[in-house]
């Protein structure tokens, strides 16, 4: 949690460098509030009536650099010791009442990662993933850089698979696989099998279906599906059965309307999942993760 926060922290000294010859004059103003950790000022410039002649987008980053002011006072307390989970219920309010930028969304994303609420940590994840991703009111100022863009993916997609229930590869509209330039083409798939088996679990079921919906979204012209297992069993009955896997969601995807080319293939326990901390799971669920099917997307 240290090391996020030293992220954090020096990321806020890039909001300096918004252009000040802005025709928005309280964006630049909300921006000083923020640098100087002014959070009643930086408030104030966002619900004051001057900001009403600025643009509906600019309003909008105004509101989530007032946010970002606060948030920089939780990573200034964080750094000092505090515990991020004690910040909670302030950064869920912000992200409530205001359009939370990806800070904290992120932050949401580490707290409910801590409690093991995997479900809602992927939810978090992702849309930080995707709120990074919109250029519009994420400029690049205050974007995450492309190291950062594929930790939020990687951590969206490790919570997706140690999650009991499914969760969408997509929250807010449809799938991608670039984000601000950043190409992410290669996802783990939540897809569960009946232990031993290449039949799908309910859940598996739920989770091809999204697969397929995120493959209309994306269009590609063919795809690589991967299977991996855990270690329990033979090495080689391990790699039949990942391939068995990837087999079956292959032939499920083009049964439902999948049209462009693909492959599969199986590497069974070979390639283990890297959690980001492996010492947060125990066994079972470090064998969850290993047990997945990856979908490569070549445009």
């Amino acid at each position: 949690m240290a090391l996020r926060t030293v992220v954090f922290a020096s990321m806020f000294a890039a909001f300096s460098a918004f252009p000040a010859a802005a025709a928005c004059t309280a964006l630049s103003d909300v921006v000083n509030k923020m640098n100087a950790g002014d959070e009643a000022g930086s408030r104030a410039i966002a619900t004051d009536d001057s900001a009403k002649t600025c643009s509906p987008d600019e309003m909008a980053i105004i509101d989530r650099v007032a946010a970002l002011t606060s948030f920089n006072r939780i990573v200034g307390a964080v750094g000092q010791g505090k515990k991020l989970v004690e910040f909670d219920d302030e950064l869920e309010t912000l992200q409530k009442t205001v359009a939370a930028p990806w800070q904290v969304l992120d932050a949401l994303g580490d707290i409910n990662r801590e409690k093991k609420n995997y479900e809602t940590a992927a939810q978090y994840y992702q849309l930080a993933l995707e709120d990074a991703s919109n250029e519009t009111l994420t400029p690049d100022w205050m974007a995450p850089d492309a190291d950062y863009i594929r930790r939020l993916d990687h951590l969206a997609g490790e919570m997706r698979l140690v999650a009991a229930k499914p969760v969408k590869l997509a929250m807010r509209g449809p799938c991608k696989v670039t984000y601000r330039g950043v190409s992410l083409k290669k996802k783990s798939t939540p897809v569960r099998y009946v232990f031993g088996t290449a039949d799908f679990t309910p859940e598996g079921l739920q989770s091809a279906k999204d697969v397929s919906e995120c493959l209309k979204s994306v269009n590609p012209s063919s795809i690589t599906l991967i299977g991996h297992t855990d270690p329990v069993g033979s090495p080689e009955a391990n790699r039949i059965l990942s391939l068995q896997r990837a087999d079956a969601l292959g032939n499920y995807l083009v049964s439902v309307g999948y049209k462009g080319k693909w492959k599969s293939v199986g590497l069974g326990e070979d390639e283990p999942f890297k959690p980001d901390d492996a010492s947060a799971y125990d066994e079972a669920t470090l064998h969850q993760l290993n047990r997945r099917v990856e979908i490569d997307v070549e445009k």
